[in-house]
């Protein structure tokens, strides 16, 4: 409660029906350390500089039912999940099972959650845009072998420390981050005009890269 209130940038996609949402979940969480990577934007915590591209990430991951959720294969299992959190003592409200990515039930939405404030309306439009676009190719293609769970986690945890500048997992290596978004965004099509808002993001820096610059020329 003591600590300072962390805000976020949450993105909803409406899904038809609770398999859709189910691999939109499990594709999304393949790509949170790009998604980590390009969103990327509290730097400073307490006026200092944290070493992290997004010290607010870090912060929120002391709190339980945060991080990456399982990657799921049904409807099924996820209730399982949830049977499994209350055992041990956790909500029995879905609602308040925070992972990054996470079922709305109650809305009809997958939900990214957690993803720092964007630097500006075409940032933020731009991460939308790509969410969005993440879970339709999830629904349309789903994810057959599922990232491991460790390397998930290592490569997040890369992307919130180096932010643009991080190599993250793809396949069985490690790549430029840049490279890899710019790499998703060719293979997404780059139908929808609001994904220029990333290319914003890869050419001009995201918000960690804009207040470091800032706060050099004072």
């Amino acid at each position: 409660i003591k600590r300072t209130p962390e805000c976020a940038l949450h993105v909803h996609v409406g899904m038809p029906d609770p398999e859709a949402a189910v691999a939109a979940s499990t594709g999304l969480r393949e790509a949170l350390p790009l998604i980590q990577g390009l969103g990327a934007g509290s730097p400073f915590w307490f006026g200092f500089d944290s070493g992290l591209a997004s010290a607010r990430s870090a912060m929120v991951r002391g709190y339980p039912g945060r991080g990456a959720p399982p990657p799921l294969r049904s409807w099924d299992e996820y209730l399982a999940e949830l049977e499994a959190i209350g055992a041990g003592g956790g909500p029995q409200d879905h609602t308040m099972v925070w992972w990054d990515v996470r079922l709305q039930p109650r809305l009809g939405t997958i939900e990214l959650r957690e993803l720092d404030v964007q630097a500006g309306l075409d940032e933020a439009a731009g991460m939308a845009a790509l969410v969005r676009a993440l879970a339709r190719r999830a629904v349309e293609a789903p994810v057959e072998r599922p990232v491991p769970a460790q390397t998930l986690a290592w490569s997040w945890f890369r992307a919130t420390r180096d932010g643009l500048d991080a190599e993250v997992a793809q396949g069985d290596r490690l790549v430029p981050l840049r490279e890899l978004a710019r790499d998703t965004l060719d293979a997404l099509g780059r139908e929808d005009p609001a994904l220029d808002g990333v290319e914003k993001i890869l050419s001009e820096g995201n918000g960690a890269d804009r207040q470091r610059a800032a706060f050099a020329r004072g």
